[in-house]
């Protein structure tokens, strides 16, 4: 069972007054289109960590396959929305893909590229690499939840990513949207065009 995470607890003070889950792309907003992806990926649960506005962002959005936990400690960062994913995922879990909200442009087929990967070895960490920079989404084996959520990793998921290095499989993609990541309304203007 592979469950699929996206964490969209962050503030997101670069965006200015846009929230990032909410930001529009192709009639959709971020976060509907990452989940859309996900389903369609071959994943198969869905989980969408909020925090900052999370009301706002829960009702503004149509996802009735994913269910949405709320990490309540958003401003310690990332590493605080892994954990409490970790904690919601189902007991039958065997990895966790995962992804930011701020990186939408990723590819369907790159997400089944990555999960193929990871079937063929589940203890592995898998990670994309686009001209030899790494990128999201990820996936992180079962046998790391515990690490994930006792370990010291002051540095957050990096830290484990460099501890378990030689069991990290890092796949090529021709999908530059793996290190797109749009955490200014440059970027978004750059990479998609006007803001509403």
């Amino acid at each position: 069972m592979l469950s699929a995470v996206v964490l969209a607890a962050g503030e997101a003070r670069r965006m200015g007054p846009y929230l990032k889950p909410l930001l529009p792309l192709q009639g959709v907003t971020f976060l509907e289109g990452i989940v859309h992806t996900m389903i369609r990926s071959g994943a198969d649960e869905f989980l969408v960590v909020v925090g900052y506005e999370h009301e706002l962002i829960t009702a503004a959005v149509q996802l009735p396959e994913a269910r949405f936990v709320v990490n309540d400690v958003w401003r310690s960062g990332q590493l605080s929305s892994l954990q409490t994913a970790v904690r919601a995922l189902s007991p039958h879990s065997e990895g966790m893909l995962f992804t930011p909200v701020d990186h939408p442009l990723v590819s369907l087929s790159t997400y089944r590229v990555l999960i193929e990967r990871w079937m063929e070895d589940r203890d592995s960490i898998v990670i994309p690499r686009y001209e030899g920079r790494k990128g999201h989404p990820a996936i992180f084996p079962a046998r790391l939840y515990g690490a994930l959520l006792h370990d010291e990793l002051q540095g957050g998921a990096r830290d484990l990513i460099y501890r378990e290095m030689e069991s990290v499989l890092f796949v090529p993609v021709q999908d530059p949207g793996v290190v797109h990541d749009i955490d200014t309304p440059d970027d978004y203007r750059r990479l998609i065009g006007e803001l509403p």
